[in-house]
């Protein structure tokens, strides 16, 4: 075939076609023969799936009532519990076991900071005593 100018412009078509055509069909086996290949559906969908953070749990959001540990406990021969509750930046709780009942000693409200009117700041604080009636 003569490159004539009528024909050079087809000829320069189905050359580019051709090459185009070959560099695809290198790119396809090259993916195929041990490059990158595309995840299976599966893979997407276990790889989707992992947490992204490990489970966390709260037992105070289940109704479960955390367990303290006294930090003072004193038991008389009579079977009289005393424990002592401190925590950081709480008033302290006392808590006394008896044959009589149990008792349960903490600051009243008013000695925690409020944003209620002066007169309730002058109120005399004591310590106040629960004594369940059964």
């Amino acid at each position: 075939m003569a490159l004539t100018p009528s024909t050079f412009p087809a000829f320069a078509l189905s050359s580019l076609l051709a090459l185009g055509g070959l560099h695809w069909s290198l790119g396809i086996a090259n993916a195929q023969s041990g490059g990158t290949q595309a995840l299976t559906k599966e893979d997407l969908n276990r790889i989707n799936k992992q947490p992204l953070v490990p489970p966390a749990s709260n037992p105070a959001g289940l109704g479960k009532k955390e367990e303290r540990k006294p930090s003072f406990e004193y038991t008389e021969t009579t079977g009289t519990q005393i424990r002592e509750y401190r925590e950081s930046n709480l008033p302290t709780e006392i808590e006394v076991k008896s044959t009589f009942g149990t008792y349960e000693m903490s600051p009243p409200q008013t000695v925690f900071p409020t944003t209620g009117s002066q007169q309730d700041n002058n109120l005399l604080s004591v310590p106040s005593i629960r004594i369940p009636l059964k």
